[in-house]
């Protein structure tokens, strides 16, 4: 998983998008979107440059930042980042959320609300991702449920399917779902893009074993 902040901005070049992203590029307006395709599609060339040929990339951007997850070719693979910013979680959960996770977001308070809403916002947009579901219509159907002793499991689409969710630095959240051969072991590795600090990462939720 690699990081940029607003600082890839600087090594943007036209030249270096493809051909679709070129089209996306001109149909950008106002200075926030713009600065969010500059910062995203910087880090992607970084990556790109960086890494063999032949892999899949899942790419995000919020809020003048973006991470760029990759794996190799094959594999199932999505990627989110958000801005944890004050929202009216209620209204989002009642749109996103199943029955299960709308109550327990509506239990919570303060910052351990906006975190955990920031959690399952970004694991069931890595899956609409991964899986090419629909947004918004499939979105309650992937997340989080409650297993017989209340811990956290993965609600995810047919397939074996493995999750990770951190909170980078103070303001930030993230979350990678992958599909990998059996048996494979492979854990994500967080790494800054050219001239990116990588801040600190907290690990909020990890589901490694096989989801079926």
């Amino acid at each position: 998983m690699y990081w940029a902040d607003k600082g890839a901005a600087a090594r943007y070049q036209v030249n270096d998008l493809s051909a679709d992203d070129a089209i996306r590029a001109a149909a950008r307006s106002g200075p926030k979107a713009q600065q969010d395709f500059q910062v995203s599609r910087a880090l992607l060339h970084d990556v790109r440059q960086s890494t063999s040929p032949g892999g899949v990339t899942s790419l995000s951007h919020s809020g003048g930042h973006a991470i760029c997850a990759r794996a190799p070719a094959a594999w199932g693979l999505g990627a989110d980042l958000e801005r944890m910013r004050p929202r009216d979680y209620a209204a989002l959960a009642a749109w996103v959320c199943s029955p299960e996770e709308a109550a327990a977001l509506a239990a919570l308070n303060g910052p351990a609300q906006t975190r955990h809403f920031y959690l399952l916002w970004t694991l069931k947009e890595a899956f609409i991702k991964a899986a090419a579901l629909d947004f918004p219509a499939d979105m309650a159907k992937v997340g989080l449920h409650a297993d017989e002793d209340g811990q956290w499991q993965l609600r995810a689409p047919p397939g074996r399917w493995r999750a990770c969710s951190w909170q980078v630095g103070d303001a930030w959240m993230a979350s990678m779902v992958w599909q990998a051969p059996l048996r494979d072991t492979t854990y994500p590795r967080w790494r800054g893009g050219a001239g990116c600090a990588l801040p600190a990462l907290t690990l909020v939720g990890e589901w490694l074993r096989d989801s079926d």
